[in-house]
């Protein structure tokens, strides 16, 4: 299932949370995981965002998609990712009507197009916003300075 968005919960031990619909067959998959794999794809990669958001009774959604991935550290990795971590869960929290998922960073990698932050030259990160995929910097005239509030 495609995240909207992760959080740093701690440094030391790097930590990061996701917040998952209690009643998500995701949800049901990470109760059950060990590990798990946060994957940032580019805007180019939509279609597999799309695909990921429907429903699917398949035990391996990825392979019944025939989407490429890779297991490490036991958790499934996109093929296409632009950057993934992959975490140990630590524990599940009750946030309304989704549970937060941290956990304990194993490993991590990230495309040359990163470097302390993103360089944002290759990479175009798909932002979810409303019902639509989006990319920021489609629409953002940089010729014009940015205004003060």
């Amino acid at each position: 299932m495609p995240a909207n968005s992760c959080m740093s919960v701690s440094d030391e031990p790097a930590m990061v949370g996701v917040s998952i619909r209690r009643e998500s067959k995701t949800n049901a998959v990470l109760n059950k995981a060990n590990n798990f794999s946060i994957n940032w794809l580019n805007l180019s990669d939509k279609k597999i965002v799309a695909q990921l958001s429907t429903t699917n009774k398949s035990q391996n959604k990825l392979k019944a998609l025939n989407i490429p991935y890779s297991l490490v550290f036991a958790a499934p990795v996109l093929k296409v990712s632009a950057a993934y971590i992959i975490c140990q869960k630590e524990s599940v929290f009750e946030v309304g009507d989704h549970d937060l998922f941290v956990g304990r960073l194993l490993g991590a990698m990230a495309s040359l197009d990163f470097d302390e932050n993103w360089k944002f030259e290759d990479y175009k990160p798909i932002l979810y916003l409303g019902s639509n995929f989006r990319n920021p910097f489609s629409t953002l005239d940089r010729s014009q300075p940015a205004r003060e509030k």
